[in-house]
């Protein structure tokens, strides 16, 4: 029993330890391409070789942790990075690896949060929708914007009861009404004045 817990617990040591050590293998890999590249510039196909083997190892591991198209494409180039080494051909090994640099530069980027929109922001960019295909004349269109931007109205309203929401929302159905007769003036008309009340609310 005390050996499975011990086992147990060197497993998850260990595994910790994989999960820290993850992060470190792309600026390693980054590290590795430019010294390769350094060296190619140089005219030292050996030491390219030498370091673009190196990259190359650390972005595998990067790519086992976490998987990116990005840096896969940096493995293909320095996988050429290294054929061109070997073959001592410094310069083309040298484009591959500024390649390579390239893509393993934007893997190793944080991806930038999703900007989280409000309803009444959701609701304002259906109804600039809805006017625009309103004034080309496409009153199906206008509807189908006009009922999306109608539930995000009246989710906004039900979260902070507002007076120009409230005001947005009679004329979203306004237009909507218009948009079910093909009337894609009218439509465009009541969207208008629902777009004034959700700046409106922005502006309080």
């Amino acid at each position: 029993m005390k050996k499975s817990v011990i086992a147990l617990a060197i497993g998850m040591l260990f595994a910790g330890t994989f999960a820290i050590a993850e992060p470190v293998h792309n600026p390693a890999a980054v590290e590795h391409t430019k010294q390769a590249i350094v060296q190619g510039e140089a005219g030292k196909p050996d030491g390219l070789l030498e370091h673009a083997q190196t990259a190359l190892t650390h972005a595998k591991a990067s790519q086992q942790a976490e998987p990116s198209v990005h840096t896969e494409e940096g493995i293909s180039h320095l996988n050429a990075a290294v054929e061109s080494g070997k073959n001592g051909n410094a310069a083309e090994g040298t484009v591959h690896a500024k390649k390579a640099l390239e893509h393993l530069q934007i893997a190793g980027k944080p991806a930038e949060p999703a900007k989280t929109l409000s309803h009444v922001d959701q609701a304002e960019e259906h109804i600039k929708q809805a006017i625009a295909h309103g004034e080309m004349g496409h009153a199906g269109v206008l509807l189908e914007h006009a009922q999306v931007a109608l539930t995000h109205a009246q989710a906004a309203e039900k979260e902070s009861p507002n007076v120009h929401v409230q005001e947005a929302i009679n004329h979203i159905n306004a237009a909507i009404e218009a948009g079910k007769n093909n009337n894609a003036q009218s439509g465009v008309t009541h969207a208008k004045e629902a777009l004034k009340h959700l700046e409106m609310t922005k502006a309080k």
